[in-house]
């Protein structure tokens, strides 16, 4: 960990980038940020050793977790543990209080999770990013059947429980169904961001990504994850998309 945005963060970001389906050119834009759970306002390509990522660093080291100066969800968990040992309110917001808890003097930045901004930042609407990022949070999700019917927060997903997370975080799905009930929802045909294959049995997604149409499944996961960069044939599925993307 040296502060500098040399070849090899580079190198890392642009895996970053296309494991999250965004356009892999290095650069830390908005939409980069906002996968990462971090908001900007415009892109960036170095880092500047900012007091606040500086003192993230620090409140990590301290808790004993990995270092990256980003304020992300696993970062707030600890904290909220944290402060719950200690007998502090656990909001996650490392104020004075849990500052000198943490054994560091008060007079230090409040530090807190801040949430991703944007979304439209990629050349894809608002509600097609939200889908996305829903789609990257579960895609490593192991496959249970009857997973996310009960609740859209499981444990695990089976095919139409996984499409039907990605489409309420798009706006456009109320509860989830079955993948049967797929084949005559929304309108007919392909759509413009995202298509529906469904039959009695099984259904997937295609998404229109930064990166490309990628195809969003149960079946076969490769590598472990929902995201496949290749198609599959449609036949024996109804083709279905919801309406107006």
């Amino acid at each position: 960990m040296d502060g500098v945005f040399g070849p090899t963060t580079k190198r890392f970001v642009k895996r970053f980038q296309r494991m999250h389906h965004l356009k892999g050119d290095g650069i830390v834009g908005p939409a980069t940020w906002s996968a990462l759970k971090v908001r900007s306002s415009a892109p960036r390509r170095q880092s500047g050793g900012s007091g606040k990522s500086s003192a993230v660093k620090t409140l990590q080291r301290r808790l004993h977790i990995g270092v990256d100066g980003v304020f992300g969800p696993g970062t707030s968990s600890a904290v909220k543990r944290f402060q719950s040992r200690h007998g502090l309110t656990a909001d996650g917001v490392v104020g004075p209080a849990t500052w000198r808890a943490l054994g560091f003097s008060a007079k230090r930045p409040v530090l807190k999770r801040r949430s991703g901004g944007g979304g439209g930042s990629s050349g894809v609407p608002t509600r097609i990013a939200r889908a996305i990022r829903a789609a990257n949070r579960i895609a490593r999700r192991p496959y249970v059947y009857g997973g996310g019917h009960g609740s859209f927060r499981s444990s695990g997903y089976d095919c139409s429980g996984s499409a039907s997370y990605v489409l309420h975080a798009a706006g456009v799905l109320n509860s989830a169904l079955p993948s049967g009930s797929f084949m005559r929802w929304g309108s007919p045909g392909r759509g413009r961001w995202i298509t529906i294959y469904a039959n009695g049995g099984h259904m997937f997604l295609t998404i229109k990504t930064p990166s490309g149409v990628r195809r969003y499944d149960t079946s076969g996961m490769d590598d472990g994850t929902r995201w496949d960069r290749r198609m599959r044939s449609s036949s024996g599925y109804s083709v279905r998309h919801p309406t107006g993307l």
